[in-house]
């Protein structure tokens, strides 16, 4: 600022300072780019494994490409310069000299930029905060059955009075613990059935039907038992589609027919896990039909998998040899289909980690502004007698305050955003009042860590030195 009244006071014009303050603000930003798209590419070999997508910074430069970077580059180096520029042109240089300027400015200039700043810190940190407790929570939410040791075959070798030889061969395995047949299986596939009923409801039920062993693998667990023999049990969310209260034991379809309710079974989630829940019509078979073609072979195994899997496809191969062998573990598949949330898990944990680092930066970076600004005031108190302590506290407090304007602006942004990107998702998690406050105690943990030690800087300073500068 002295440099441009200086200026100013030789001759230089008013549109002259103007566009060299642009000049330089805009060198700077290009000077930035120049150093972020060289630490993007040492980066992306890191990026493209988090990503699962190969990419590359040099590979993706285009005539378009360069423009963009060009034009972004100018337009933030324009932004940056523009206010600085415009409170210098409109002041008077001997103002400047003589440090009066600063004193006009210092309390709204400064401190707007640092709420500004803060405001920004915790919508980012709220935001990582609940992205990646939505995912996980995603990942690790109970489906209502167990998974765990189960491999699921597709069923290519017969009806199932054909696979009794494989059965008992498969079960003389000692890693195998349990062989059941059933049709499909709830996290993949499953038959469906869609019905209209007499109160004009329509219906579209996923049909989950397996021997008693299928049924003892999965675990689902049963709410209540009508004790109505041969009949199809429903999950209690299809009880609401359909408009019916739990007591009832039967329901009429549009075309006036009859079904006979078994009993309920506890709500599970049906393919796809993402989705919304799905009404289910369940039936358990003492064995599974002899002269019925089952869908699905599901074992039960010991936690040891890769011999598990290594056994159990020797001797499929060895009754089978003609036939593909397509079988998975349901924990690997799982994990396929969540590969996509992880790897945003694995993002949101590396975007709160930078969000914390970019916050530091610009803390540091607007404290130090805010300090030297401060530096006549506190020379002043301790002119008239303020010790080192009530100084150092008075200027932390005072960027403290700033950090509580700053929550208070963020807090409603945060949940507005939050609240929209949440609804979304079927199943998801609650907008915590702590989530809020954790974000705004990282804040203000890298605030004060931030202002701590600009602050004994500018408590520390010669009162003498200082106002002879002045």
């Amino acid at each position: 600022a002295k440099e441009m009244a200086t200026r100013r006071l030789i001759g230089a014009t008013k549109g002259g300072i103007f566009l060299k303050m642009i000049v330089e603000s805009t060198i700077i930003c290009a000077a930035a780019m120049i150093v972020a798209i060289l630490l993007g590419e040492a980066i992306s070999p890191a990026a493209s494994k988090v990503l699962n997508y190969d990419i590359s910074i040099f590979e993706a430069v285009s005539p378009v490409s360069m423009l963009i970077c060009v034009l972004f580059t100018v337009l933030v180096g324009v932004i940056a310069g523009i206010v600085p520029a415009l409170i210098i042109q409109k002041a008077e240089p001997i103002e400047i000299v003589r440090g009066t300027l600063r004193l006009k400015t210092k309390t709204l200039y400064s401190k707007v930029i640092i709420v500004i700043q803060n405001v920004i810190t915790v919508v980012m940190l709220v935001t990582a905060f609940t992205m990646f407790l939505q995912i996980r929570s995603m990942i690790s939410a109970p489906v209502g059955y167990n998974t765990e040791d189960q491999i699921t075959i597709s069923n290519q070798f017969g009806r199932a009075s054909d696979l009794t030889p494989l059965i008992n061969k498969l079960k003389a395995e000692s890693c195998v613990e349990a062989v059941g047949l059933g049709d499909g299986h709830p996290m993949f596939m499953t038959n469906n059935w869609t019905m209209s009923t007499e109160n004009g409801r329509e219906a579209s039920f996923q049909m989950v039907q397996g021997d008693s062993v299928y049924f003892n693998i999965l675990g689902i667990r049963k709410k209540q038992d009508n004790h109505t023999p041969d009949c199809y049990w429903l999950n209690e969310y299809a009880y609401g589609v359909l408009g019916i209260d739990e007591t009832a034991t039967e329901f009429t379809t549009k075309s006036n027919s009859t079904m006979q309710i078994g009993g309920i079974y506890y709500d599970f989630k049906i393919k796809p896990l993402l989705e919304e829940q799905h009404p289910a019509l369940i039936y358990q078979y003492d064995e599974y039909p002899a002269d019925r073609w089952p869908w699905t072979i599901l074992i039960k195994t010991t936690p040891d998998h890769k011999e598990a899997f290594a056994r159990v496809k020797a001797a499929i191969d060895e009754m089978y040899p003609d036939k593909i062998f397509d079988a998975s573990y349901v924990e690997d598949d799982i994990k396929m289909v969540f590969s996509s949330e992880r790897r945003v898990l694995e993002i949101m944990v590396i975007f709160t980690i930078l969000s914390l680092l970019v916050s530091a930066l610009g803390l540091v970076a607007m404290s130090s502004y805010y300090m030297q600004q401060e530096r006549r005031t506190v020379s002043l108190k301790k002119v008239y007698g303020a010790d080192y302590n009530s100084v150092l506290w008075g200027l932390v407090a005072e960027f403290m305050k700033m950090i509580g304007v700053a929550f208070i602006i963020a807090v409603p942004v945060a949940w507005y955003l939050m609240h929209t990107w949440l609804n979304g998702y079927s199943y998801r998690i609650g907008l915590h009042w702590w989530i809020f406050a954790l974000a705004g105690l990282f804040t203000a943990l890298i605030a004060v860590l931030a202002v701590l030690w600009q602050a004994i800087r500018t408590a520390s300073t010669n009162p003498a030195l200082e106002l002879k500068k002045e």
